[in-house]
This record gives C-alpha cells, sequence and structure tokens, in this order.
C-alpha cells in the first residue's frame, strides 16, 4: 500500500479512467476485465475520499477533485515510463568506449574487419584493446572491461557468457628452409627435438597455458623463449631455427612478412573455438548487444 492506504498501482488504474471518464473503455484501454475496472474505482473513491466520477444522465462525468488530479496523474505516469523506459541505442550517433580483452592474435585477425564496421556505422564509437591477462575476467565480472576474445579452452565460462566466433587450426610454423622439414612437414621426433618460441601472456586464466596453443602431448621440451606477442613470435621463428605451434589464420598473414613455412602439425592438434566472453549483467545491455553483433558480424567475414 501507498500514501494513505492508495495502492501506487491503481495510479494506472485512475489515469485511464480519468482519460476516458467511462469504465469499460477504461478496462479495454488496460486490458483488464470492466468488474476489475469497477473494483479499482471503487478503491480509489475510498482511499481519495472522493466519488471521482458521477453518473450524470447516461455519461459519467468528473468531480472538480479528479479534475484537479487528471493533469498531474497524467504527468506522473509520463515522468514514470520515461524513468523506467530504457534509451534506445542508435550506433550513429554514439559515443561510448568498449573495451576489449584479446591478445594481438586477434587484433591481427579479427580488429580490422571490426574497424571497418565501426567506420561505416559508429564513426564516434571507440574500442580499446587491452592485453590478455589472468585479470581480465575479474576486470570483466567488475565492470572495467567488456568483453573478451580467446580459445574457449583458455577461459574458465563458469559464470560468463559466451558466444563462438569462429574455429582456428592450428600449424607448424619455421623458418624456411629449416633442416628439420622433409616433404613438406616436420615429424613428432623432430619436433620434440627442436628448440621452441611459445605465446605466453602470463599466468593463465585456467592454470593450463598448453590448453591454448597445443595438447600437452605436443609440448616443448626445450622452449627456449616465451613471449606475449603473437607478431614478435613469427619474426623471432622466422629468423631462427625455433619452431612454434600457431592459429593458421595468424601463420598465413605473416608467412612472407617473417619468411615462414607454414606446416601441417606434426601429431594431430585440436581445433580451437574462439570465442566472445562477456560477464552475465550486461547481457539485455543495449550498446553491449550491438557491439557483440559487430564482433560476431567481423568474424564471418574473415
Amino acid at each position: 500500500m501507498g500514501l494513505n492506504g492508495l495502492d501506487l498501482n491503481l495510479l494506472v488504474v485512475l489515469d485511464a479512467l480519468l482519460r476516458e471518464q467511462n469504465v469499460t473503455r477504461a478496462a479495454v484501454q488496460l486490458n483488464i476485465t470492466q468488474s476489475a475496472a469497477s473494483s479499482a474505482l471503487k478503491r480509489l473513491r475510498t482511499a481519495l475520499g472522493d466519488e471521482l466520477l458521477v453518473l450524470v444522465g447516461r455519461q459519467m462525468q468528473m468531480t472538480p477533485r479528479a479534475e484537479a488530479l487528471k493533469p498531474k496523474i497524467a504527468a506522473l505516469i509520463a515522468q514514470i515510463e520515461r524513468t523506467v523506459a530504457r534509451d534506445a541505442f542508435d550506433p550513429a550517433v554514439a559515443t561510448d568506449r568498449f573495451m576489449l580483452g584479446t591478445a594481438d592474435y586477434a587484433a591481427f585477425v579479427l580488429m580490422p574487419a571490426i574497424l571497418k564496421i565501426l567506420e561505416r556505422d559508429a564513426p564516434h564509437v571507440r574500442l580499446e584493446l587491452v592485453d590478455l591477462t589472468e585479470h581480465c575476467v575479474g576486470d570483466m565480472l567488475a565492470g572495467k572491461l567488456d568483453a573478451i576474445i580467446a580459445p574457449r579452452s583458455y577461459v574458465p565460462v563458469e559464470g560468463l557468457r559466451a558466444r563462438t566466433l569462429f574455429q582456428e587450426e592450428l600449424v607448424c610454423i619455421a623458418a624456411r628452409g629449416h633442416p628439420a622439414i622433409v616433404d613438406g612437414r616436420i615429424g613428432p621426433q623432430a619436433f620434440k627435438a627442436a628448440a621452441h618460441v611459445r605465446y605466453q601472456p602470463g599466468p593463465t586464466l585456467d592454470g593450463d597455458q598448453n590448453s591454448l596453443l597445443q595438447p600437452r602431448r605436443q609440448t616443448a621440451s626445450s622452449t627456449v623463449l616465451t613471449c606475449s606477442s603473437f607478431a614478435a613470435l613469427t619474426f623471432m621463428v622466422g629468423e631462427t631455427s625455433a619452431l612454434a605451434m600457431v592459429q593458421e589464420r595468424l601463420a598465413r598473414r605473416f608467412e612472407d612478412l617473417a619468411g615462414l613455412e607454414v606446416l601441417p602439425p606434426p601429431t594431430p592438434a585440436a581445433t580451437l573455438d574462439i570465442a566472445l566472453f562477456w560477464a552475465p549483467n550486461r547481457n539485455s545491455d543495449d550498446a553491449h548487444a550491438w557491439f557483440r553483433e559487430v564482433v560476431a558480424l567481423a568474424a564471418k567475414g574473415i
């Protein structure tokens, strides 16, 4: 119950009754029965101490008290509707900034397509990339980060929402002319015996860095270097005798630039599901939902 014993839910009914000055039409407008509208009018009369609507001939007319209340109730209802209404998101004029946690792999493979969409549809929206670290999930749940792009196997999905963007195959990369290459591939034993360069963003999100790039059985026995940049990794491989396992799209981007041979994996490797992750409390946010669709649309074209 509200002020002076008035159930505030009845204000909507009162607004319709005063506008229509007819119980039947008010009931139709509110999608309730005529008896429910009549019952509400009775309760309103008791709570406000006034007849509000009286029958004159065949028509209902407002009392002076009702006439004084009518514009005030209408304004109050309109204010409530404006207060609870969701602001429409218009990408053409939006000035939102989205922060995305990801490795530079996604920056090379996916960001150009995302930026093309932003340039076309949302020229004032800004996107900020944040290095993928063990803090990203916590930052996202705390509202400091809008989303993460990473392999599903890399991020603990409990408490998160996720959407697969595309699948990625793993390949072996080596410098062109590498002596271990025989008939266009490197065998398991030669791969195991070679020096390796491995991507390492820092402490892992799920405690198992191997799940990001390669199965345990393919883990190099002699990793000589880890680095937090996929781009740097490709050049290190291209100019040394070290080998690495990376995503195929990345390898193809740097194949000529870094002087790489892109080879099949020495042993079967799992396909990676590259996914977009976000916090559940952002799921129904219009701007965030639009941004997720932009990322998904960009992923379709790569």
